[in-house]
């Protein structure tokens, strides 16, 4: 079952915000670093759905090769699409020698995330024959 990017912001949101009362049993660490991994989902679906719609052939491709292409749509999205990918890709993997991301780190790419969600450019619609 897929989730669509806006309920995958949402859940990262309830990870980063939990509701008052809501005994907490992770550690904020572990919070911030499953709520990137949410984001960077979200974005992954976003990508495909906008895809989907275009060039079905392209949700098989890599991440950053839709990046690339989405340049030829709309240059600025496709730029900080990558750059919030990017950092939320490293975010995601745990070394033992990194810290994870702070809630504030993720809380920002969240603004980013849901930025970027209202930017997508518009998919097309089908052609008439």
């Amino acid at each position: 079952m897929t989730r669509s990017p806006r309920d995958l912001v949402a859940a990262a949101d309830r990870l980063l915000t939990p509701p008052p009362g809501t005994m907490a049993t992770l550690t904020p660490g572990l919070r911030a670093r499953a709520a990137a991994a949410l984001l960077r989902l979200a974005l992954d679906e976003a990508m495909d759905d906008f895809w989907r719609s275009v060039s079905p052939r392209m949700v098989h491709s890599r991440g950053r090769t839709k990046a690339l292409c989405l340049e030829y749509v709309s240059p600025s999205v496709a730029r900080q699409w990558y750059a919030v990918w990017s950092a939320l890709s490293a975010a995601c993997h745990h070394h033992t020698y990194e810290l994870p991301p702070t809630p504030a780190e993720v809380r920002a790419w969240h603004a980013d995330v849901t930025e970027l969600l209202r930017s997508m450019p518009p998919t097309p619609a089908p052609s008439r024959p």
